[in-house]
């Protein structure tokens, strides 16, 4: 496997681990919240459906569109790290 396969597995993973272990946190939970609610904002601006049904006295689930375009979004932003790392550990 190539090194930047394993970089982007282990920042993703690592992402991954901790919006789980600390999203109920009042330190890491709505800067948790901002990274994936940040992106949607973006694109609820140019009118995609990225949030679901309005509860009432809360924030909007994101619809499956909305979260397929927050892993996506994340996705790239790894990929273009661990691809940036990868090449400088190669020189």
């Amino acid at each position: 496997m190539q090194l930047r396969t394993l970089l982007f597995i282990g920042l993703s993973a690592a992402h991954a681990l901790v919006a789980w272990i600390w999203a109920d946190t009042s330190t890491l939970g709505p800067a948790i919240a901002a990274t994936i609610y940040g992106p949607l904002f973006v694109l609820d601006a140019i009118k995609l459906p990225v949030f679901g049904g309005w509860p009432s006295g809360g924030w909007a689930a994101p619809s499956l569109l909305g979260w397929a375009c927050v892993v996506l979004f994340w996705a790239a932003i790894w990929w273009s790290v661990a691809v940036l790392l990868a090449r400088s550990c190669r020189r």
